[in-house]
């Protein structure tokens, strides 16, 4: 039974959009068993993708559970970053969450080697083959401030500038970078920063990373200065990809799941999402390299002492924009403009369409 009740979550995982896909190895049971207790289980695979009170989540339960126990079993799953959680008013509400983004990025400062082990194995096999298939749109790349031009006309969703104003002050936490725990606990630091405090958590994720003593409060002038610094240091801005961000990650290609994972394949800017892409003025540039040493992607090649673009790897990120000695390098908006989705409940209604269309093409 106890087995069982781990099989019966995975299941449950795996129905929403972004899914928990099963192994032949069993690994994702083995991750499960190193989260979840078996009565955490089973009250999981009870919990849905949207928000509900303990009140309507008690009635789908075992009857022999008290509504008091419930709450005390949900508060301690929260407390260990299993599910999601936010209060409206005098109530409280409780929800599932995927494993990234999600109870992954939950477990910072939890970090254990053992559930390392086996979550890598997951994340680089089976779960990423799930993570391409939904084209990682949980993400998206935010140019950085310096790297925008008046003419570019940016919309409020992609500058960085913009996002911090219209926060809450009192929901921005800053809490440590869980990739770079993660990589310092397998003797593997980040090559491109020593700071671990990185990532940007506002409005309800904000809050409840605050409750739970996961981040420490910061200012909105606080939160500009970090990601200037974050600009010095090289590092990718992404932010949650709806109008509206729940959080702000500063990146790196050798610890960021998502980054590392796009730049060992051919086309990362049709898995990352972004609206702009780097033009160099060949008549500008005098091939001095600072710009290939900045990319994270590869995107950039010296071409008879000329840096060149390559537009399939640039994700528009504008590292390459912001230290470029003789100017030359510039971020265009591209033709297509992606609006992101206004919630994150339109993010995944999205991501569950075009899994969906997938599975047709594949099925026909």
């Amino acid at each position: 039974m106890t087995e069982e009740v781990y099989h019966d979550l995975q299941k449950h995982l795996d129905q929403f959009p972004i899914g928990y896909p099963a192994t032949k190895s069993g690994v994702e049971i083995r991750v499960l068993k190193h989260l979840f207790t078996p009565k955490e289980a089973e009250i999981a695979t009870k919990l849905k993708w949207s928000y509900e009170t303990v009140d309507d989540i008690h009635k789908n339960v075992e009857p022999n559970i008290s509504t008091g126990e419930l709450e005390k079993t949900l508060d301690t799953m929260v407390s260990k970053g299993l599910i999601n959680f936010k209060r409206e008013g005098d109530k409280k509400h409780y929800a599932i969450i995927p494993l990234v983004v999600g109870i992954y990025e939950y477990q910072v400062n939890k970090l254990t080697k053992e559930f390392i082990e086996d979550f890598d194995q997951y994340k680089d096999n089976e779960f990423a083959l799930e993570i391409i298939s939904t084209k990682n749109l949980q993400v998206r790349i935010i140019p950085l401030e310096q790297s925008l031009t008046p003419e570019n006309q940016v919309a409020s969703y992609d500058e960085i500038r913009k996002i911090i104003e219209n926060t809450e002050e009192d929901s921005i936490g800053l809490a440590n970078c869980i990739c770079r725990q993660l990589k310092d606990l397998q003797g593997q630091p980040c090559s491109r920063t020593s700071q671990r405090e990185l990532c940007l958590y506002f409005r309800n994720t904000g809050r409840l990373f605050l409750d739970q003593g996961w981040a420490r409060p910061i200012t909105k002038d606080e939160a500009l200065e970090l990601l200037r610094n974050a600009e010095k240091e090289g590092l990718v801005l992404q932010s949650g990809n709806t109008k509206d961000p729940e959080f702000i990650c500063c990146c790196c290609n050798c610890c960021c799941i998502s980054l590392s994972k796009a730049k060992d394949i051919p086309r990362p800017a049709q898995f990352l999402a972004s609206n702009y892409y780097a033009v160099v003025d060949k008549e500008l540039c005098t091939g001095c390299g600072t710009c290939l040493e900045r990319c994270q992607m590869k995107a950039l090649k010296l071409v008879n002492d000329i840096s060149k673009v390559n537009l399939k790897r640039c994700i528009g990120c504008g590292l390459c924009v912001s230290t470029c000695p003789e100017e030359a390098i510039q971020l265009h908006k591209k033709d297509e403009e992606i609006e992101p989705p206004s919630t994150v409940e339109d993010l995944y209604a999205e991501i569950g369409n075009i899994k969906e269309d997938l599975r047709r093409k594949l099925n026909k």
